[in-house]
Parts: structure tokens; sequence; C-alpha cells
């Protein structure tokens, strides 16, 4: 007699960090294919590699852009700071590739196209990676959401529900317990007396 197979399914995080690592793959070979697309239709010319170069930039961008978005928009709280702040480093990245770019003008020119077409959507990720980051406010609002009475730090937002003291195992800090309770803005006046 065997042991009982017992199913399990990939959960949706686990599912959206490994559809993550593969972006970066998959982004390589849309840049690859539409450098080699431009730069070798209607003949090679080193002005069109070099304008391979960003158009392959480009097109990869667009694609990690898209995939990104896709893959983290229903996770991630959108308020219009962060709106505005993802466009802002749009820009930002931008400006940095170019400034890369030119940085490694100096060693070869074809390797400052690359390198600046290439480490602008890289910056954007990174970029975003910290701009699209839970905050502390954000994070214990979703922890009440799932647990009525969840009594959460004040300073990072961890679940402190169900610990024997009043130092967050997070972030370290302490607190005494009037503070504690009267930090939570979902607790009750009376709730906090009683």
């Amino acid at each position: 007699m065997g042991r009982p197979r017992i199913a399990a399914a990939m959960s949706y995080l686990i599912s959206r960090i490994l559809l993550a690592i593969l972006m970066i793959p998959l982004a390589c070979l849309v840049y690859l294919v539409a450098f080699v697309g431009f730069s070798q239709r209607a003949g090679w010319s080193p002005a069109r590699e070099r304008m391979g170069f960003i158009i392959g930039g480009g097109a990869a961008w667009i694609f990690m852009a898209a995939w990104w978005y896709l893959l983290w928009r229903g996770t991630v709280n959108w308020p219009a700071r962060r709106h505005r702040m993802s466009l802002a480093s749009l820009a930002v990245a931008a400006i940095a590739g170019c400034i890369i770019g030119t940085a490694t003008f100096s060693i070869d020119d074809d390797l400052g196209y690359f390198v600046g077409s290439v480490a602008a959507p890289v910056l954007w990720l990174v970029a975003t990676s910290f701009l699209w980051r839970e905050t502390a406010d954000e994070r214990a609002d979703r922890i009440r959401s799932t647990s009525k009475n969840a009594v959460v730090c004040p300073v990072c937002g961890y679940n402190l529900t169900g610990l024997k003291e009043a130092r967050c195992p997070e972030c370290g800090a302490a607190f005494t317990i009037d503070e504690l309770l009267a930090s939570q803005p979902g607790l009750a006046p009376a709730e906090l007396e009683g």
C-alpha cells in the first residue's frame, strides 16, 4: 500500500513570483527579436544598428512594463500618488539610462547604446519595486480587513495579535499596552477603556 497522494496547487503568490522571474529572459528575447528585426531589415548600417539598440530597448521596456503591471495590478493599492510616482519613475529611468549610455560611449559607441537601452527598463523595475511596496498603513488595513480584532504595530503594521508582550518582533518597537491600544484606529474608545 502506497501513501495517499495529496493534491496541492501552486499558490497565487508563488505563481506571480515565478512569472516575475521569467519576465527577464522573455524581455531579452523581445529585445533580440526587435533589434535583429530592425537592424537587419533593408540592409545593415552602423546608424541602423544603433537605432536597433534603441528600438530593442524600447520594445523590451514596453513588454516588461505591461507584464509587470498586469502581474501585480490586483495586489497593489493604486492611490493617485502611487500612479504619479510610477509615471515619474519612467522619466527618471529613461534619463538615467541616457546618462549611463553616454558614460559608456567612451568605451565603445555600440556598447553605450546597448547599455543605455538595457539600463533604463531595469532601473524602472527597481524603482517600481520600492514604489509599489506595501506601506505600514496599507499592511495594517489589510490585516484589519481580514481579522476584525487584529492589533497591529503602529510603526510597521505587523500583526501583533496573540503575542504576550507589547514589542513588535518585526521592527523591534516597544509600547505600553495603553499606547498600543490607543494607536489602533479601528477600535472605538469604549473598547479601549474596557
